[in-house]
């Protein structure tokens, strides 16, 4: 007789409460989204640069938070679907019920078909269970039951599924078959398994099984009716005898069909009345169980909808936050090629008290160079010399011999006031011999004076920080190491990203626009080279190691 549906377990009400709770929160977080956005475009028009800037990061903190909302919602799901998969066990062997069994069936025919290959289906029923039933009782038979469906399970491999399809009988599915008579060599080791079990087992009295076997897509091509073969296929196996095996033959005779096959192939009176309440009985059980699968599968879909909702509605907010951050990239290249912006430093320095006045020549001069790389820089972005490739950040070297440890000393002079400043200690080693590339003065210059202001800036007053030139043998290897505030692992995959910011480290000695060590790479990697970035974690120091080729 066919079980009653499984109640929901505390597990799945749980899940469902907790999914619904994180829903309402995801709504609620996605309208505060779109309200904040709202009230970011109204206060760009009016508001200062750098109030701006720190309006795009609430934005951008805001849509990760929206993002972990999304992730703690799919959580759920996948909890609720679990717990929905655990529901599905039969309460006594643990094994898949009847609608599981059917419903994995449904999927490996779906996906026999996909891929051209064929499955088999065991249909095993125990031979003289009803007598240990009837002479040991049925707490005695459940441990039986019990013990058997162990058997079953150590017989098959890992991807088959054992189910119990009702009282003694139980279905194996055995999935991607590579030739038909591997269904028969399994079902001789279960009948092998089962035999020693029986040994060791006096509860078993002389039990055995009956094994009928029915192939997709040879017998039938529907979960329905490769159960039903398959269920024909048994009945000839007991007509062999206990332990029996038998494939199933559509042209078989009837007399070797099951007693009911048989049956219902000559002239039988009419059913009685208990007989049609039963059927109506088991009718209606069934349909009760179609229904409740109906109700499953059309939640899961409605679920399924509003997780692409979801991600069509993240999509489109990550695709606004890119359009964005373009727009952003414009105004501040705007910015640096303005020449009012070392003219402002310039003044800032003309504040200073009396006593600096012996710094301001060299603080004059290196402006001045700091505002010629700014503006060759945006200059190569903003009007790349080749129409075509227009739209790409292309720079534009001016190639030439270079030695290395003059370079790094140029870099090293240009950094002093900001390293004295913080009473910060300069630590060279390099090779005795001349190490040369082919490179831009300019663009190198550029790449080793942020490396070295940012081990600066990062790190604490009075602390050292070491620059290092070795030869690797074709390439120099430039190191900028400090022991700073380090940087988190995270931090480290997107540290070379445009924007990509260490969280921890804003606002410490100034915040700067997110685009120094992007530019840094896309210099070094136009000259061949490499650069890379390490750190222990966060408070134990950064590295970071530059390669370039070497010239003959």
């Amino acid at each position: 007789m066919d079980e009653l549906p499984t109640p929901l377990t505390p597990t799945v009400a749980s899940a469902e409460q907790e999914l619904a709770q994180i829903t309402q929160r995801v709504e609620a977080m996605r309208a505060v989204l779109v309200r904040l956005l709202q009230d970011v475009v109204r206060a760009e028009s009016f508001l200062e640069h750098s109030q701006s800037v720190q309006l795009l990061e609430a934005n951008e903190q805001l849509v990760l938070t929206t993002l972990d909302a999304q992730i703690d919602s799919e959580s759920a799901l996948q909890a609720l679907d679990a717990a929905a998969r655990t529901s599905g066990l039969d309460p006594l062997t643990q094994l898949a019920n009847r609608a599981l069994a059917f419903d994995r069936l449904e999927q490996a025919i779906a996906h026999a078909k996909r891929q051209g290959t064929q499955l088999a289906l065991l249909f095993v029923d125990l031979d003289k269970f009803k007598q240990i039933n009837d002479s040991a009782g049925h707490a005695i038979g459940d441990q039986v039951l019990q013990q058997v469906a162990s058997c079953l399970l150590s017989a098959v491999r890992e991807s088959d599924t054992v189910s119990r399809h009702g009282g003694d009988e139980f279905l194996i599915l055995l999935d991607d078959l590579v030739q038909i008579d591997d269904a028969l060599a399994i079902a001789e080791k279960l009948k092998e398994a089962l035999r020693v079990a029986r040994a060791s087992n006096v509860d078993w009295a002389d039990l055995s099984a009956s094994i009928g076997i029915s192939v997709y897509p040879r017998d039938a091509d529907s979960a329905d009716a490769l159960i039903a073969c398959a269920d024909q296929a048994m009945y000839m196996a007991k007509r062999q005898g206990p332990g029996g095996i038998s494939f199933f033959v559509e042209d078989a005779d009837p007399l070797e069909l099951s007693p009911a096959t048989a049956s219902s192939k000559s002239a039988a009176p009419a059913p009685s009345l208990p007989a049609l309440q039963r059927q109506s009985a088991e009718l209606a059980q069934l349909l009760a169980k179609q229904e409740q699968k109906h109700l499953l599968l059309q939640e899961a879909n409605e679920q399924l909808v509003l997780a692409t909702l979801s991600a069509l509605d993240l999509q489109t907010a990550a695709a606004a936050a890119q359009q964005r951050q373009r727009e952003f990239m414009a105004g501040v290249a705007a910015e640096l090629n303005n020449p009012l912006s070392p003219i402002r430093i310039a003044m800032a320095a003309l504040g200073r008290p009396p006593d600096a006045a012996p710094l301001l020549p060299h603080a004059q001069d290196m402006m001045a160079q700091q505002a010629a790389q700014i503006r060759g820089f945006v200059s190569d972005l903003l009007h790349p010399a080749d129409a075509e490739e227009r739209g790409k950040a292309k720079l534009l070297l001016m190639l030439r011999p270079l030695d290395l440890s003059a370079l790094l000393e140029h870099c090293a002079q240009l950094c002093r006031p900001l390293l004295d400043q913080r009473s910060q200690q300069l630590l060279r080693e390099q090779p005795p011999e001349a190490l040369r590339v082919q490179g831009d003065a300019m663009r190198l210059t550029q790449v080793f004076s942020n490396l070295l202001s940012n081990a600066s800036r990062y790190s604490h007053e009075g602390s050292s920080i070491q620059m290092d030139l070795q030869r690797s043998d074709t390439h120099a290897l430039i190191g900028i190491s400090d022991t700073g505030i380090g940087i988190s692992a995270q931090a480290l995959e997107t540290i070379f990203e445009p924007f990509g910011r260490e969280f921890h480290a804003v606002g410490a000695h100034g915040s700067g626009l997110g685009l120094g060590l992007t530019v840094v790479r896309e210099i070094v990697e136009a000259h061949g080279g490499t650069v890379r970035a390490s750190s222990a974690g966060i408070g134990q120091g950064s590295q970071f190691w530059v390669t370039l080729p070497l010239t003959a």
